[in-house]
């Protein structure tokens, strides 16, 4: 096994890649973005400990590792470890921008191009540093006194109102409307719900002017679906990092379905919904992007390793 096994500099079309393994998934009913990682930790670079965002975050947690921490084939050499027999790496994208050209007009735009490397998990390795791995620790905490942090804590939190028995975002008045929280099964379907309209409202062009919404897109239409599984996947990651439980809806199949249509017929459709669930997220949160996040760490050490 060598340093190739990366990947980072292959020449093969990464949206191809990551819309494979998405759509291997959903047809196993195995729905990657309804995957709590409340047992395993989110997934982290071990050594950084910077968690994985977008797509990735929901790559390596559809893995289902006992602990969710990964590292590089450049980090595991350096660490004196090795890789086991038979074990192969995961892919994880990021965005490369090209090199000036000096013939580039003045002004001219560069246009990042996707790439991909790929990671281990520690349970895949072998003569790690002990010191490496640090002990799962529970947190003790209240779901809802957490789900209630983050609507509270929301920047320009729509005001929520519950006057109709149904869940909405209303764009041109800026308010989500709630069945009243008597009306669900349980606490967590209310917040979950919530949470789902929450991330709708991140799209209004005060906040994040997200075109899917600024545009009012028609029901089925590829701005609608592509909204929906926005909002599904910001929901999700609202859920896990709350710690409630994100059950699924009763037309599961007809939402897989719907979304194996999709991926089918447009393979930039997944990374492309992750990355602006990722934004909605960290809007809702009140947590800024990372200026240089771990994966673009982790390939420029690929690449480095190269020369």
């Amino acid at each position: 096994m060598n340093s190739n096994n990366n990947g980072s500099s292959a020449k093969l079309d990464v949206y191809a890649i990551v819309t494979t393994r998405i759509t291997e998934l959903l047809e196993q009913g195995t729905i990657p973005w309804r995957q709590p990682w409340t047992g395993a930790g989110i997934p982290r670079n071990a050594i950084s400990k910077r968690p994985y965002r977008g797509i990735n975050l929901w790559l390596l947690l559809s893995l289902h590792f006992e602990q969710n921490l990964f590292l590089t084939w450049d980090q595991i050499k350096k660490l004196g470890g090795s890789v086991k027999q038979g074990e192969h790496g995961h892919v994880v994208i990021y965005w490369k921008t090209p090199p000036k050209n000096d013939d580039a007009a003045d002004g001219e735009k560069k246009v990042p191009i996707l790439r991909y490397y790929k990671v281990f998990n520690i349970a895949q390795c072998r003569d790690l540093p002990e010191s490496l791995v640090e002990p799962l620790v529970p947190v003790e905490h209240q779901p809802i006194l957490e789900c209630e942090a983050v609507v509270t804590g929301m920047p320009q939190c729509p005001e929520i109102r519950h006057k109709q028995q149904e869940a909405f975002y209303h764009k041109v008045d800026d308010y989500i409307n709630m069945p009243k929280k008597k009306s669900f099964q349980s606490p967590h379907l209310y917040y979950a719900t919530l949470f789902h309209e929450l991330v709708h409202s991140t799209g209004s062009e005060k906040r994040l002017n997200r075109s899917s919404i600024a545009e009012m897109a028609e029901f089925g239409s590829e701005l609608y679906s592509l909204e929906e599984l926005i909002a599904e996947m910001g929901s999700a990651y609202l859920a896990s990092f709350t710690g409630i439980e994100h059950k699924s809806m009763d037309n599961t199949v007809a939402y897989i379905q719907g979304w194996l249509g999709k991926l089918r017929n447009d393979k930039r459709f997944i990374v492309q919904a992750s990355g602006q669930a990722q934004r909605a997220v960290d809007f809702i949160i009140n947590q800024p992007a990372p200026a240089t996040s771990e994966t673009e760490d982790a390939a420029e050490s690929v690449v480095e390793d190269q020369k």
